[in-house]
């Protein structure tokens, strides 16, 4: 399939938030936008960025008193916000922007109870957006991605207010044209708790690669933790079972480090050593290529996470040829397939009893090497080329919606 306008030869138009792009260290969603964007790419589309701020700006304007006025000023308009356009002055890229256009739309629905509309600008075909946002796109068909419902579900587990996100997500799914999520779990959970038809919900996966510039680099960067360790990639955060895992970690009596890699979260669960013998490296941000060098050399990936939408270490690690202990059932387990170690992320005597079996491996035992082939195999249905043949229906189905004007 190439994405061409309907009765034209021109590139399909898509448009992207930019709202998890560019930010240090990168998360999750920035990985799935990057990897979206690669593939309407390759399918021929024209996908720019949609900006909240203008191509000659470094970054969006400073969270002052003043500028908080004057949102909570344009906020109160009722009416839509245009889309301005302008050239890269380097490269002389198209480029669409709203200024502060992420918090303006929040502070738009907090005061409204609905999704600031954008209009003019050239509208795209499409805009993709690859996170909950309230806005939407006059005159294109708005796609939403809803990546989880943790704060639904596991309110506990997160800062996110709970009300403001159902609000949220409940206008999206009735607004929107299409939804997306990224596993079978939460698609499910999605059309239990909001009844939206099923032919209004896709679930894309996400897709993962690690390129081969990211290996050469990889190669080329110096070591930031101990081969051989036990890594967790992630926010540390309650959601993500940190205290567990580290209490694990202490009873498993292993003698390699356990390596914490990623930001501060919502709270701040204690990962001090339980014992004098343990040793915990926290790594609070690094480079991709030195945490991709952290995780070939590591001798397993731990990530008994609570709850998931996705879990993207999970991919990396197998593609990378690390073992994986991961949680069993929801997307966790949806995800890693039968190729990584499963374990009950609420039973601290489980994830013991994991990480010793693990410890005790070597990469000439035959179980490691069945992991090993095993987790590249489920890489490889989330490669970019696996994610292109699963786009086909939601792509046949974007060009109904087109054909017909919705």
């Amino acid at each position: 399939m190439v994405l061409r306008d309907p009765g034209s030869t021109s590139p399909l138009r898509i448009w992207l938030d930019s709202r998890n792009t560019g930010r240090p260290g990168g998360t999750g969603v920035a990985t799935y936008t990057t990897g979206m964007r690669q593939c309407f790419t390759q399918l021929g589309g024209d996908v720019p960025y949609l900006w909240d701020r203008a191509p000659d700006a470094s970054a969006p304007p400073p969270n002052t008193p003043a500028r908080k006025v004057l949102r909570f000023m344009h906020a109160l308009l009722p009416f839509p916000t245009r889309v301005r356009r302008r050239q890269r002055p380097d490269t002389g890229e198209r480029c669409w922007f709203v200024p502060d256009l992420f918090r303006l739309a929040n502070v738009h629905f907090r005061i409204w109870k609905r999704p600031l509309r954008l209009c003019g600008g050239q509208p795209p075909a499409i805009m993709y957006s690859t996170y909950p946002l309230p806005f939407l796109v006059d005159d294109a068909i708005n796609v939403v991605t809803i990546h989880d419902l943790i704060p639904l579900t596991h309110p506990e587990l997160t800062g996110i207010d709970r009300t403001f996100m159902e609000k949220l997500l409940r206008q999206q799914v009735a607004l929107a044209d299409v939804v997306v999520t990224v596993s079978e779990t939460v698609r499910q959970q999605i059309v239990d708790m909001f009844h939206v038809p099923a032919d209004r919900i896709f679930n894309l996966y996400q897709p993962v690669s690690i390129t081969d510039a990211e290996r050469r680099a990889m190669e080329a960067t110096p070591a930031i933790a101990p081969a051989g360790c036990f890594l967790f990639i992630g926010r540390v955060e309650a959601r993500k079972n940190i205290e567990r895992l580290v209490a694990a970690h202490a009873l498993s009596g292993t003698a390699r480090p356990l390596v914490i890699m990623g930001p501060d979260g919502d709270d701040q669960p204690d990962f001090t050593p339980r014992t004098p013998r343990q040793q915990i490296i926290r790594i609070p941000w690094c480079s991709r290529e030195s945490l991709l060098r952290t995780l070939r050399d590591a001798h397993a990936l731990l990530f008994p996470s609570l709850a998931e939408g996705f879990g993207l270490p999970i991919i990396e690690a197998m593609a990378l040829g690390v073992p994986v202990l991961t949680s069993r059932g929801g997307a966790t387990g949806e995800i890693a397939g039968d190729a990584a170690l499963l374990v009950d992320p609420l039973d601290t005597g489980d994830i013991t009893q994991g990480i010793a079996a693990l410890d005790r491996m070597t990469a000439d035992t035959a179980q490691w090497q069945q992991m090993v082939a095993r987790g590249h195999s489920q890489a490889e249905r989330f490669s970019p080329a696996a994610q292109i043949e699963r786009m086909t229906p939601f792509l046949a189905h974007l060009a109904r919606l087109s054909a017909t004007g919705r």
